[in-house]
């Protein structure tokens, strides 16, 4: 059997009887990791969602060759976690949004019901739309160690010392990160008009 480290370094090497053997190693982890998200934001799902946020999680590992950014062996259930995690927030977002473009119509196309998150206050679900359009665009352009360190932060709500233990970096990097990226999506954020009113 292979061994961590000779595992992930055939999987780079695009073996595929290596990656085969990664994806049983890790699938239960990513399943879970997906279904824990998921139940944590109260979303409502099938086995098949699993199966496909599952799927997708793989998939991008492989075809971006993301098993490169694994420093430390050790560390690549963590990191592998985090990514499912994050898969099965932006399933919740991509479903959401169909959602909203989707009202309930009768058999002649006349609106039953619109959903109600999106059309009590259609101002404000606008706005926080655009907000969080903003602050994905932001975070898109970050480099790939900052938008993992945000990513911890924001959407694990872990803290600088633990995500600095997760990440093998030092807690004042990460510190500065967090507050380097939060001052440029404060900033975007103003200029676009969603400062705080005066």
């Amino acid at each position: 059997m292979l061994t961590l480290k000779e595992l992930i370094d055939k999987c780079l090497s695009k073996d595929k009887t290596a990656w085969q053997e990664f994806v049983v190693r890790f699938k239960t982890l990513v399943e879970n990791s997906v279904r824990h998200r998921l139940c944590r934001h109260n979303f409502p799902y099938t086995l098949e969602d699993i199966k496909d946020i599952t799927q997708a999680v793989f998939l991008d590992i492989w075809e971006f060759n993301k098993l490169s950014m694994i420093r430390e062996d050790d560390k690549i259930q963590g990191w592998i976690a985090i990514v499912a995690q994050n898969s099965a927030v932006d399933f919740i977002r991509s479903s959401k949004r169909f959602l909203r473009q989707e009202p309930i119509t009768d058999e002649n196309n006349e609106i039953l019901e619109r959903n109600a998150v999106s059309y009590n206050d259609p101002f404000k679900e606008l706005a926080n739309n655009e907000i969080g359009d903003v602050i994905g665009r932001i975070m898109d352009s970050l480099p790939v160690r900052d938008r993992l360190v945000m990513k911890l932060r924001l959407l694990h709500d872990l803290s600088n010392s633990e995500i600095a233990k997760m990440t093998g970096m030092p807690i004042n990097t990460v510190s500065i990160v967090i507050w380097r990226s939060l001052a440029k999506m404060k900033s975007v954020l103003k200029k676009k008009g969603f400062g705080r009113p005066q």
